[in-house]
């Protein structure tokens, strides 16, 4: 077999770049690309951005007010034009990236003195077709340039630029989802109607057919395209743009014309995985695929299988460090991503099994630990599974009891079960639970829970767009290790954004699946059956890096202690305690843990409390809005209260 140079440059280049550190400057704001590139960055690399974040009246100017996510300030907060050589005589040198990526975001965003930077500077531009005047002049700042739109490699080269390679933009599957196979519209569009011939064309589909059309972003346009039977585009000067990748990775079939030049062609095939409309013929071509569902939904699926082989940003971001950093001369070119796409799909062994179907795959999995009818609440199992009843997902039922699963044995709600001849504990039962799910988001629920449609939507919602967040749920606190005491208990609709806690609240909660399938998380059984459970697994995901955050909904209800208020003592394994008991040896098990783990590792900042940030946060909403006296009253508590908290800032 013959190996491409570029595929030979890929397998020399993939070791020096497993673990990059890099400086990701872009103008933060939720929805922009460089977005994308930092989810993918957090969860193999070392990533620290860098630059402002959108001001309010830009969100009005682009009608970007439903965005419905928080915007954060970066990890190095500048101004449009930071000076980087000051930057980088203040960073230590241990501290010192591998690569330094500009992103282009919002116009304006120019640091000065990149030339002080002394190591490796790549940038990613998107809107060529509509930026080249200054972009083929800004980009000769950096040793390694990426474009988006194809056809202008030769206006870069021809303007000096050195090292310049075509890098088309792509998809999240986490984000760009099928959220159903329901559809609710015939012919839907998302996007700017600032062209003429756009607006035409969507004008002439609208005399015959009804047209859905939305200003929404992330998860809420993935689940309007994932409605629609056609999803409509329509390229700008020929630019292969970001709605071609995402409506395919949502499975929903994508009807556009073609990009001339843009690499378009060779990547999908028209009939094959989208439909190419001429623009005299547009209503003949919906009103074909329209009538035509099978071919349609073939056609759907087999773009969903191409785009996500390919065309992933995990797959952009490897293609990028491997010539920033890797030494590999070329990113990947039309030709090579096609057959990189179509052998991914076809790929098949014993050691790289295919994934389920996707008609096989669960949206989500709900595991609920099942110990007895919960006597002290006015919920139980069998108002849990009521709730449940039209919410699509696998339930999972873990029951600690022989005599409740012979209870229930047969329910037609519940999916799957295991049944323990003792009590195991909520920690075993939620590992058992999790290992049996099958879908990317699992949820967490004790039987004593009351929820609704909208309390599951919320919080996977927040899974899927939170920066790093491992864990969601409405309920959570933040907690001072020193005193294992509750500095601040968020309860239910106590806030009206998502907040980044120390732990989130074991009644309710979600997870994504695959950090504890594959990344190592999982609930510490040495707390068995109860209490302390949640903070572990809170301090466990902190120490990797990942978030736990309380996502606001009141869509729920619960009372404490459903099942331990109505027992003198609890039964579990082979030993009998009251919840006095097990609450004091397990918080004594928790500390000696942790300080040895932190001793072990060296890492005494594990343990700082999130409480600070939160303040500060809350300090600064209150000096915009003019109150500077209590915003200083804040900031003067943290400083007194948290002395080696501020120590570090």
């Amino acid at each position: 077999m013959t190996m491409s140079k570029n595929h030979s440059d890929e397998m020399r280049s993939t070791a020096s770049i497993e673990h990059a550190r890099v400086l990701l400057a872009y103008v933060n704001y939720p929805v922009t690309t460089a977005t994308y590139f930092e989810r993918v960055l957090r969860r193999h690399h070392q990533v620290v951005t860098i630059g402002p974040k959108i001001d309010a009246g830009l969100i009005t100017t682009w009608h970007l007010e439903n965005m419905k996510l928080p915007i954060h300030d970066q990890n190095i907060p500048s101004g449009y034009e930071p000076d980087m050589r000051a930057l980088w005589r203040r960073l230590p040198e241990e501290l010192r990236p591998d690569l330094y990526l500009w992103v282009e975001s919002v116009s304006g965003y120019f640091p000065v003195s990149l030339d002080a930077i002394k190591i490796p500077k790549a940038c990613y531009l998107i809107d060529s077709h509509l930026q080249l005047d200054w972009q083929v002049q800004w980009a000769k700042q950096f040793d390694h340039v990426f474009i988006a739109q194809r056809e202008y490699l030769e206006a870069f080269h021809a303007a000096g630029n050195r090292s310049v390679h075509w890098l088309p933009l792509g998809c999240d599957p986490e984000i760009h989802r099928q959220a159903t196979r329901d559809k609710q519209h015939d012919v839907g569009f998302i996007g700017s109607l600032t062209t003429a011939r756009r607006v035409a064309l969507l004008n002439q589909v609208k005399t015959c057919f009804r047209v859905a059309y939305e200003r929404s972003f992330w998860v809420d346009m993935a689940d309007f395209f994932a409605g629609c039977r056609i999803v409509f585009n329509n390229a700008i000067k020929n630019d292969l743009n970001m709605r071609v990748f995402e409506v395919l990775s949502t499975g929903s079939f994508l009807l556009t014309d073609m990009a001339e030049n843009s690499g378009q062609d060779t990547l999908f095939h028209d009939r094959e995985e989208l439909g190419i409309y001429r623009d005299k013929e547009i209503r003949d071509a919906v009103a074909y695929y329209l009538d035509q569902e099978e071919e349609r939904e073939r056609i759907a699926a087999h773009g969903r299988k191409i785009v996500h082989a390919a065309h992933t940003y995990a797959h952009r971001l490897e293609d990028l460090l491997a010539v920033a950093l890797g030494g590999k001369r070329d990113t990947f070119s039309a030709e090579e991503l096609r057959e990189r796409s179509v052998r991914g799909v076809n790929l098949a062994s014993p050691s790289c099994p295919m994934p389920l179907p996707v008609a096989q795959v669960p949206r989500r999995s709900f595991v609920i630990p099942v110990l007895d009818m919960s006597p002290a609440s006015p919920y139980n199992i069998t108002t849990l599974l009521a709730d449940l009843q039209d919410v699509e997902g696998d339930v999972i039922v873990v029951f600690n009891s022989e005599e409740m699963a012979a209870r229930l044995k047969g329910h037609p709600r519940i999916d799957y079960s295991a049944v323990m001849n003792h009590n195991v504990g909520v920690s075993r039962a939620w590992n058992i639970g999790i290992a049996m799910s099958e879908a990317p988001v699992t949820f967490i629920l004790n039987a004593d829970v009351h929820i609704e449609p909208e309390a599951v939507d919320a919080l996977e919602r927040g899974l899927a767009i939170l920066p790093d967040a491992a864990i969601v749920g409405p309920q959570g606190s933040f907690y001072r290790f020193q005193t294992l005491r509750d500095i601040l208990y968020l309860d239910k609709g106590a806030t009206a954004v998502p907040v980044e806690v120390d732990a989130v609240s074991g009644f309710l909660f979600a997870v994504k699946t695959e950090l504890f399938a594959r990344q190592g998380l999982q609930f510490d059984g040495q707390f068995t059956p109860c209490y302390m459970e949640e903070w572990d697994i809170g301090l466990q995901c902190h120490r990797r890096g990942w978030k736990c955050y309380v996502v606001p909904t009141t869509a729920f209800d619960h009372e404490w202690s459903g099942s331990i208020r109505a027992l003198r003592t609890i039964r579990y394994m082979r030993r009998e305690e009251t919840s006095g008991q097990i609450l004091e040896r397990n918080r004594v098990l928790f500390k000696q843990k942790w300080e040895r783990i932190a001793l072990e590792a060296g890492t005494p900042g594990l343990f700082r409390t999130l409480w600070p940030s939160y303040v500060r946060t809350l300090a600064d909403k209150l000096q915009e809005q003019g109150r500077r006296q209590e915003a200083e009253h804040l900031r003067n508590d943290i400083t007194a209260t948290f002395p080696e908290e501020e120590a570090v800032r």
